[in-house]
């Protein structure tokens, strides 16, 4: 394949992936707790470091080399709802959801018909005994500390969890996993909640549109590249052909 073709499409590639995790970070302006999610890319050989020099240039790629989460928290708002908590400092409840344990930090909560303390999506609302929460009835509370209250008695206490050796990962929009590295979360013993608030998004619609712009940019002109280079590779050919 034609080196600078191969890099131009490697390249749209990666600007593609960018573009989708654009269009996801302004999918979610209305989701509590989301962050943004960025990429960043790489050139890299397709061959090691006992090529050719000149071989290892003309045959670089681009790639998404990894993507993070925006740091950061979004803006609180009072809500008022005695179930609205807004977490701080990177903390996170768990819940539990069909494929295992996740974490959020989306704190508009729910009672389900059954009792039991749910988030928005209706996964159950993990507490410190790590089982989930039940026992609600109307006008159920929580408080700074955690503890869930209901006819003035605590019923549970909500799991809190920190990742100091960031293992999680983003699942969805606004769910967490650590692929099985539970263990290596911290529990928080005074999270420091704000009942009656909660976190917005931390998405900025103008920046994502700023990066869009930038992204497609960057696209279009891969595309141009790539449309040069095959115009070149026709001529030469109908050249060859002819004689």
């Amino acid at each position: 394949m034609n080196s600078q073709l191969y890099t131009a499409a490697s390249g749209l590639l990666a600007e593609e992936r960018k573009l989708e995790l654009i269009s996801n970070n302004l999918a979610n302006l209305a989701t509590p707790g989301y962050r943004a999610e960025r990429s960043f890319s790489a050139v890299y050989q397709r061959f090691g470091a006992t090529a050719d020099p000149a071989v290892r240039v003309a045959n670089a790629a681009v790639a998404i080399a990894g993507t993070w989460e925006a740091p950061g928290s979004g803006p609180v708002r009072e809500t008022g709802r005695s179930l609205d908590v807004a977490l701080s400092n990177d903390r996170l409840l768990a819940v539990e959801t069909p494929a295992g344990r996740r974490y959020t930090r989306a704190g508009s909560l729910d009672v389900s018909p059954a009792g039991e303390l749910t988030d928005a999506a209706g996964n159950r609302i993990l507490g410190s005994s790590g089982k989930p929460i039940s026992g609600l009835v109307p006008g159920s509370s929580v408080t700074a500390d955690g503890s869930v209250l209901a006819n003035d008695g605590e019923i549970g206490k909500l799991l809190v969890v920190e990742d100091p050796d960031h293992v999680l990962r983003r699942e969805g929009s606004n769910l967490l996993t650590a692929d099985g590295n539970d263990a290596a979360l911290r529990p928080v013993q005074d999270p420091d909640l704000r009942p009656g608030w909660i976190e917005g998004t931390g998405t900025d619609a103008l920046h994502e549109l700023v990066y869009m712009i930038e992204a497609q940019r960057a696209f279009e002109s891969y595309q141009k590249v790539i449309s040069l280079t095959m115009n070149d590779v026709n001529r030469k050919a109908v050249s060859d052909i002819a004689g």
